[in-house]
């Protein structure tokens, strides 16, 4: 038992429960491979000796921090805190901690953020967007090939060693899209996620795809150019609102579009749904407060927060892993924004679809 007035060490857990300063670290670490009895054995003297590591002379000898670096796009996004908190909580549960960087969507600040977190030695990162900036990219990259593990947004692996979140944005797109189909919408607007990275292309590849297989023509002047931000949203409804044979139901780029477009058309004097439907994507809190709650594609952000930081420490204990593509099921949540339309498109005069 060490002196009261001495700060217990990992040598005098390790001395007390009859077991190596592996061992100790590895339980401390919540490492796998330690039987349920050592563990509790070695918690019960973490706990009476109030025993805490020296993080930094154990980052100093790994030449690596106990941080994990966590690149957003937009902090002021509803998306984002709720991924974020899942990431945390699966850190703090390995006694880790985060460094948070918020990019404002400007490629410059992306690589200046990396460069810093390269600096701070962070122990892994997590980056909440699709490789679309190939400065990121070779950045990323030469991370990995140095066992640094690197967690991403999308489908594509840029390398081998990096992990993926894969929602499937042209599944999404196509189903809640088809939804609109469903009720008898067949003027259907877009208004598109920021036309960079692989979103925007994918999640028009499924638009396109609904349409396609109910047979009904595209329309180039329903999809518009957007962003993922309630400004986006405002500017765009109010271009499609304004062409000569308006749609009846529009798909935004996300939850925070929607209310842009729902807000837009109150405005305006129209009625949401029974003047035109409007769907979401995201599932964000707001979309259920806001009236009409909103139809919406649902993505489990707090989970896939948790599954990138899980995947990190995969890495961090078998430095040789590969990377790994997560899948996440896209469920689709019907609220009261989307109806049927309420005079049959079919039946207007100088109708351009079949």
């Amino acid at each position: 038992m060490p002196p009261l007035t001495r700060r217990a060490t990992i040598t005098d857990v390790a001395r007390a429960a009859q077991v190596s300063i592996q061992t100790v670290s590895a339980v401390f670490h919540n490492k796998p491979g330690i039987s349920e009895p050592t563990r509790q054995r070695v918690r019960q003297i973490i706990e009476r000796l109030h025993f805490e590591p020296n993080g930094l002379a154990s980052s100093l000898r790994a030449q690596r921090s106990l941080t994990i670096g966590v690149l957003i796009p937009s902090i002021t996004n509803p998306f984002f805190p709720d991924f974020v908190r899942g990431i945390e909580d699966a850190a703090h549960l390995n006694r880790y901690s985060i460094f948070l960087c918020n990019s404002d969507q400007h490629q410059s600040k992306e690589t200046e953020y990396l460069q810093l977190l390269r600096r701070h030695n962070v122990a892994g990162y997590i980056v909440a967007y699709d490789l679309n900036n190939l400065e990121v990219e070779k950045i990323l990259v030469q991370l990995a090939l140095r066992h640094t593990p690197v967690v991403t947004f999308g489908s594509r692996q840029a390398h081998k060693r990096i992990s993926v979140l894969d929602t499937d944005n042209e599944e999404g797109s196509f189903r809640i899209t088809s939804h609109l189909i469903e009720l008898g919408h067949r003027r259907i607007g877009m208004i598109q996620p920021p036309d960079r990275g692989h979103v925007n292309l994918l999640r028009t590849r499924g638009y396109l795809r609904a349409l396609k297989k109910a047979r009904i023509a595209t329309n180039n002047e329903y999809l518009i150019p957007g962003g993922f931000d309630i400004a986006d949203g405002t500017k765009g409804i109010e271009r499609l609102m304004a062409l000569p044979i308006p749609p009846t139901a529009v798909v935004a780029a996300n939850d925070l579009v929607a209310i842009g477009a729902i807000t837009a058309l109150k405005r305006m004097g129209k009625r949401v749904p029974d003047d035109v439907s409007i769907a979401g994507y995201d599932n964000i809190q707001m979309s259920e407060l806001i009236d009409p709650p909103i139809t919406t594609i649902s993505q489990p952000t707090y989970q896939m927060g948790k599954s990138a930081m899980e995947a990190v420490f995969h890495q961090i204990n078998d430095p040789e892993s590969s990377g790994r593509v997560i899948h996440f099921d896209l469920p689709m949540i019907v609220r009261q924004s989307t109806s049927p339309p309420l005079v049959s498109p079919r039946t207007k005069k100088n109708d351009p679809s079949p």
